[in-house]
């Protein structure tokens, strides 16, 4: 990794959530509050706290899958398999195959279009990392990242290593 700053999740203190129901570590907020980037530890079934107004794309990077009731709708998130919806909604969880980890990116949906991919790195891989874009480590780890690490742009990854790659595009 060079370039970039890091964000090792493991030094970042657990806040409880705003409704109360879990915690999260906040890694990485937008100067202007358009966006931010989270971890949060889901390990019991209840409500999600609500984000007025913003947009949500969570992905679950440990653990198995993540049962959610969005607006009554019910919704199956796979494990690295981004799922978006509305911050306003009312969401429900429930953890049926046990705890799950899920990297949340929230954003102001008039000023930010956030999109999530998860890529696996070859051993020679190198993945730059664009100033509008941060890559969390889901696993794997090399010079100097570890599972849990968030590279904030611009930089690069290098290595074996699969990682949630969070792009932030500003809308004009």
């Amino acid at each position: 990794m060079t370039g970039a700053r890091t964000v090792r999740a493991a030094d970042v203190r657990p806040r409880p959530w705003a409704n109360g129901g879990g915690t999260t570590r906040e890694l990485a907020v937008a100067d202007d509050g358009a966006w931010r980037i989270s971890l949060a530890d889901v390990d019991r079934d209840g409500p999600f706290s609500t984000f007025a107004g913003r947009q949500r794309l969570l992905t679950v990077v440990e653990g198995p899958v993540l049962d959610l009731q969005v607006d009554g709708d019910a919704q199956v998130v796979e494990p690295q398999r981004p799922f978006a919806f509305s911050g306003d909604a009312s969401t429900v969880a429930s953890v049926p195959e046990g705890p799950v980890r899920v990297l949340n990116v929230v954003v102001d949906p008039a000023r930010v279009r956030p999109h999530v991919t998860v890529l696996e790195l070859g051993r020679s891989s190198t993945l730059p990392v664009a100033a509008d874009q941060a890559a969390y480590v889901v696993s794997g780890a090399r010079d100097g990242l570890e599972t849990g690490s968030l590279v904030l742009g611009p930089g690069e990854v290098a290595g074996r290593c699969t990682v949630a790659v969070v792009t932030l595009d500003r809308v004009s």
